[in-house]
């Protein structure tokens, strides 16, 4: 597939002339009213960044082999993907981005495996405020920010 798929995108948060460009936060959802409940998600809180806005797997794929997102918001059930190998498949696709999984209610035994299997966080779709949905996001980043720093050291001291 040469060409991405027609893409939803939606920029939450201008940015200002001459700055760095606001950090990307890449949503994989199918649901139009999950991905714009997700936008006032993150106008509401304090995070600045943009939001971009997918609606299946490969298209996630293709949009991650151009750019990798700050953290990728990822529903579990896809078109063309569900459960955990969506999961696998983006964590293959972007190592260095952190993943945030949207489960609904009954399934936050799917997001502690999420967890598991190397999602930062998980989120229950219509059990977020704007505060917990920032800090989720900010505390992803840093947890894989801190996961790529302590794997460097130990491939530093195994050198050494």
């Amino acid at each position: 597939m040469d060409t991405v798929p027609e893409q939803r995108v939606s920029v939450v948060a201008e940015e200002p002339p001459g700055e760095h460009a606001l950090p990307v936060v890449l949503l994989v959802e199918d649901d139009a009213g999950d991905a714009l409940l997700v936008e006032e998600l993150l106008v509401d809180s304090d995070l600045s960044a943009r939001l971009r806005w997918v609606g299946s797997l490969a298209e996630a794929l293709v949009v991650l082999a151009e750019d990798v997102p700050r953290c990728v918001l990822l529903d579990l059930h896809l078109p063309d993907a569900h459960g955990l190998s969506a999961l696998a498949a983006i964590l293959e696709q972007a190592p260095a981005a952190a993943v945030v999984v949207l489960t609904g209610l009954a399934e936050q035994q799917v997001g502690l495996a999420a967890v598991a299997a190397g999602a930062q966080d998980y989120l229950i779709k219509g059990r977020v405020d704007p505060e917990l949905f920032g800090r989720a996001i900010r505390y992803a980043v840093q947890r894989k920010q801190a996961e790529q720093e302590a794997t460097a050291l130990q491939a530093w001291r195994m050198r050494a």
